[in-house]
């Protein structure tokens, strides 16, 4: 039989509303930087989930103390003592954590990100040798696959706007039309007219040390983001569920164009995707279907899903009108590879 005094009433009440007040404050500290990894700084998918999850057994290993028992008062003192080491322990820890995460994650402020009702294009003048020039800046702001944020300003020649127009309406309707050769056309003329966007392209690529198949993701995502827009060679009648811009001939903007008014539908998409990674050595393809009207871009990259095949070499298909359509990837209702057609290849 023991002669140690059990620990006093009021004493074991005040450790116990000690611990709770400490497993409480660790609760709150943990909500506020779950909220500002996911809000502020838009930490997101399995990097969010991870730190959710060990902040769970943070919290479940510290509430699972509040109920202790003690045999006696010196066990009690002992208790709240490393109570409170332990909690601050968890907080250093967790914080390191936290600053690991946050200096490996690329962000950007909400006060960064262009709201819909601002606006987003710039004319600026510039003088360049002794030719005045102005150009058409597009501020844009987007997410690739993997959640990562850029920001890069979509540049054009003004001058070189009316000279993509002007070859894509003179060009000749014929009995021997096809897309294929009426892309092309655009894709040839336009090419050498982009040298801005290839520019900014390739800075944040270097900036950001990306792999090859990242770069592709990232251009692809930055042309994904862009609002649809019907592009009609008829009048719009009002009753278009997407904004929509009549009598454009051949219904369909060219790359230049596209880049400048950030008005496209799906061809004007595919073209622009196609010039820009041709320039930059991907093989890359335009498929269009008569069946479904519509068209995508093709890529032979290492990748999953829908693809086709054409000289031996896969090109996975990439859906360019919705944002987060990764590559190989088809809406079901476009889903039945025997109504695509290759229409172009590089």
């Amino acid at each position: 039989m023991t002669n140690q005094k059990k620990p006093h009433g009021c004493i074991v009440a005040f450790q116990r509303f000690f611990t709770a007040c400490l497993a409480i404050a660790a609760t709150f500290f943990l909500l506020i930087n779950l909220f500002y990894l996911g809000i502020k700084i838009k930490v997101e998918g399995i990097s969010l989930m991870v730190v959710a999850v060990s902040g769970f057994f943070v919290l479940r290993f510290l509430w699972k103390k509040v109920g202790r028992t003690s045999r006696s008062n010196k066990d009690v003192f002992k208790n709240i003592f490393f109570d409170l080491v332990r909690t601050i322990a968890v907080f250093l820890l967790f914080s390191v954590i936290m600053t690991i995460l946050v200096e490996n994650t690329e962000f950007i402020e909400d006060s960064d990100i262009p709201k819909d009702d601002e606006t987003k294009t710039e004319i600026v003048t510039t003088t360049e040798g002794n030719e005045v020039i102005r150009y058409i800046i597009n501020k844009q702001s987007w997410r690739d696959f993997d959640g990562d944020w850029y920001r890069m300003d979509f540049k054009i020649a003004e001058n070189n706007v009316q000279k993509s127009k002007k070859n894509r309406e003179g060009y000749i309707y014929t009995r021997d039309f096809t897309w294929g050769k009426f892309y092309k056309h655009m894709a040839d003329h336009d090419k050498p007219l982009l040298k801005h966007l290839y520019t900014s392209f390739s800075k944040i690529q270097q900036e950001k040390n990306m792999s090859r198949t990242k770069f592709a993701e990232f251009i692809i995502t930055s042309i994904q983001d862009i609002q649809y827009n019907y592009i009609k060679s008829t009048p719009c009648d009002g009753n278009e569920d997407y904004p929509c811009v009549g009598n454009v001939r051949l219904g369909i903007f060219a790359p230049v164009e596209f880049g400048a008014n950030l008005q496209g539908d799906c061809d004007s998409r595919t073209v622009l995707l196609f010039v820009l990674l041709s320039k930059f050595n991907y093989d890359v393809a335009i498929l269009n279907s008569d069946e479904y009207k519509h068209s995508v871009l093709g890529i032979s990259l290492p990748a999953r899903g829908k693809h086709k095949t054409y000289n031996r070499k896969k090109y996975y298909f990439v859906e360019t009108t919705a944002k987060g359509c990764p590559i190989g990837y088809l809406p079901k209702e476009f889903s039945s590879l025997r109504y695509w057609d290759f229409v172009l290849v590089n």
